[in-house]
């Protein structure tokens, strides 16, 4: 082994792990082997921004997962910063939304990977949410009930492929009807609700853009947890027609949901 022969086998190795799609004329996807804390590879999209000019785009995925880890950029002084810092050292525009760069056709191959190791950079965020304690065991409390009343379902043993990610769903009614995906939300506060409501939002909807699929959540209001369960709490699934069952209070109307799904 020397020098060239590494060379040679890392780039041999490196061009059969990246995938490649194109998107039309002068657009493509790229998909990268520099993975994502999650094990995920990285995915880029890069058009043309004229003449000899080309556009990285990080697909809109870093504030999306960013946020689904429970990093508030907006909120958090800290982790905003830091993400701001990175931003300004890899001159990348952020809309927000998306972030971007643009690079000329001789240095093309750099800017993606120094847009790239930016984006692991601000991904790595994450690891700092200090994980939060579980509460009750609502989902063994739901399966339970779904089980009194014959309902046929199974429990992921992974994740649920979505179009930007993988997402965990509690229980799939299965076999009589078409598969439904369902989660079991319990919150400890409104703003919770929020959160969750908005997140369980994005990762049905993300999932429903490569497969056809309906959902259901089934909402923890037992007690005092009612109250976080505020109308414009629930007007965030209406708007994307997914229906919800408080868990107490549509108990009948869940246990009709279950028997549909009888075996």
């Amino acid at each position: 082994m020397n020098c060239e022969d590494l060379k040679s086998s890392m780039l041999r190795w490196f061009g059969e792990e990246l995938e490649c799609h194109s998107n039309g004329r002068d657009s493509l996807t790229a998909t990268l082997p520099i993975l994502k804390p999650n094990g995920d590879p990285i995915e880029i999209g890069i058009e043309s921004a004229g003449a000899q000019q080309w556009r990285l785009s990080d697909l809109g995925e870093t504030y999306s997962t960013l946020y689904l880890a429970g990093v508030d950029l907006f909120e958090e002084y800290v982790r905003a910063e830091e993400f701001r810092q990175i931003v300004a050292a890899h001159r990348i525009k952020d809309s927000e939304k998306e972030l971007s760069v643009e690079a000329s056709s001789g240095d093309l191959v750099g800017s993606v990977f120094d847009f790239v190791h930016a984006i692991q950079s601000m991904l790595a965020l994450q690891l700092t949410v200090k994980p939060k304690l579980e509460g009750r065991d609502f989902p063994s409390m739901v399966a339970k009930f779904l089980a009194e009343h014959g309902a046929s379902f199974e429990i992921p043993s992974e994740h649920v492929d979505g179009k930007t990610g993988r997402w965990k769903f509690n229980f799939i009614f299965n076999h009589v009807l078409p598969p439904t995906l369902v989660k079991a939300l319990s919150v400890t506060s409104k703003n919770q609700a929020l959160k969750f409501a908005e997140q369980s939002v994005f990762e049905i909807r993300d999932v429903q853009e490569v497969k056809s699929t309906e959902a259901v959540v089934i909402a923890d209001d037992e007690g005092s947890r009612a109250a976080f369960w505020q109308p414009q709490v629930l007007r965030i699934f209406d708007g994307y027609e997914i229906p919800v069952y408080p868990f107490t209070a549509k108990r009948e109307e869940l246990a009709r949901l279950a028997r549909r799904y009888s075996h």
